[in-house]
């Protein structure tokens, strides 16, 4: 079944009844929820977040046949979750140069930006697959909402349609043309960062990785939510949470995985960001994982990996939270508040401040996890 089509009024409407729904008291929502789920240190997943981790899973492709659908679905499905989040933002959509072509984009503005200020490039999520500006609304509204910070999200070539490195090479792409032209978008020189979440979290490592190899001007700073760092390799989360966790592992990289195109690239390092031999001189990192994520463990060895080169680099763990929070932020508190903490993390540090080097405050709920 594809997702219908909804008007703006209609969206808010949809996402107004999500968020009731997800605030209703415990027990009227633990038959949605599941069987209780827990860390392990033996603390459980809030009935809640149960809920949104269980949607998610659902939401997720169990094969390249159910692809177009997915797509569908996940466009359609962003102007629900992000509701009224960031209704006063000024919201432009542009045309940006990819490294084939043209690419959708969308700046986001927060009332009373005027005059060159910072800007966040964030790219979505989606596995290198799904994904796009409509699917990433609500991260991309509530980040510029919350951080007062101007976020341009950017399109990308996705796969098994466009084979590697196409992704990376539009990543690449848009984020020189974007330091390449920044009064085109309210930039000021200097004080532009790249982000992303999951796979978009990947190719955010990727542009600033390739600074490093001369490929342009180096991001200001780095936001990587929940990154992909390393396709081939074996961690523990992978083992944990790699089933009934919303990825399923063998679904994605297996031999008839929904990213099997990629794998035989996954030593590259513009892929596999974490086997780069030399990462000293990356800019100032913030990296979020979550702690029921299977790609939790490589997230964390790459931030390690920053540490032990000398990067600044700062390590936020949500023990309570899963792969795709971010995009429930504004239908679901647990997930909103850790949204907006990262949010708070890229005022101060596209304000100039910094963050580097230090563990982000946070809830007794969360764990904070020092490099």
């Amino acid at each position: 079944m594809v997702a219908p089509r909804l008007g703006a009024r209609g969206a808010r409407a949809a996402s107004a009844m999500l968020r009731g729904a997800l605030s209703l008291p415990a027990p009227l929502l633990r038959p949605l929820a599941g069987p209780p789920v827990h860390t392990g240190d033996g603390r459980e997943l809030p009935v809640s977040s149960r809920v949104v981790m269980r949607l998610i899973q659902r939401s997720m492709p169990t094969g390249l046949h159910q692809l177009a659908r997915l797509r569908t679905d996940s466009e359609r499905g962003g102007p629900i979750l992000a509701g009224n989040e960031g209704r006063d933002l000024r919201i432009t959509d542009l045309t940006v140069p990819g490294a084939d072509g043209p690419l959708r984009a969308r700046l986001y503005e927060p009332p009373g930006s005027r005059g060159p200020g910072p800007l966040l490039v964030f790219f979505h999520g989606g596995g290198w697959i799904l994904g796009g500006v409509e699917s990433h609304e609500p991260v991309c509204r509530f980040l510029a909402a919350r951080s007062g910070v101007r976020v341009l999200s950017a399109e990308y070539r996705l796969a098994p349609e466009h084979g590697f490195p196409a992704q990376s090479d539009d990543a690449l792409a848009v984020f020189r043309h974007v330091t390449g032209d920044p009064a085109r978008f309210g930039a000021a020189p200097g004080r532009i960062a790249v982000g992303g979440d999951s796979a978009g979290g990947n190719l955010a490592a990727a542009v600033a990785h390739d600074a490093l190899r001369g490929g342009g001007t180096p991001p200001a700073w780095t936001l990587l939510i929940y990154p992909a760092t390393d396709l081939l390799g074996e961690y523990a989360s992978r083992a944990a949470y790699g089933k009934g966790f919303v990825i399923d592992t063998e679904t994605w990289t297996g031999p008839d995985g929904l990213i099997a195109s990629l794998v035989p690239y996954g030593e590259d390092p513009r892929l596999s960001v974490i086997r780069d031999p030399d990462v000293a001189g990356l800019p100032p990192t913030y990296i979020v994982t979550g702690g029921l994520d299977p790609l939790r463990d490589e997230g964390e060895a790459y931030a390690e990996r920053l540490r032990v080169a000398g990067v600044d680099v700062t390590l936020r763990r949500f023990d309570l939270l899963f792969h795709g929070f971010a995009s429930f932020a504004c239908v679901e508190r647990h997930c909103r508040a850790a949204l907006a903490e990262v949010a708070h993390e890229v005022r101060r540090a596209m304000a100039g401040t910094g963050t580097a080097g230090r563990t982000a405050a946070g809830s007794a709920d969360d764990t904070e996890v020092a490099v």
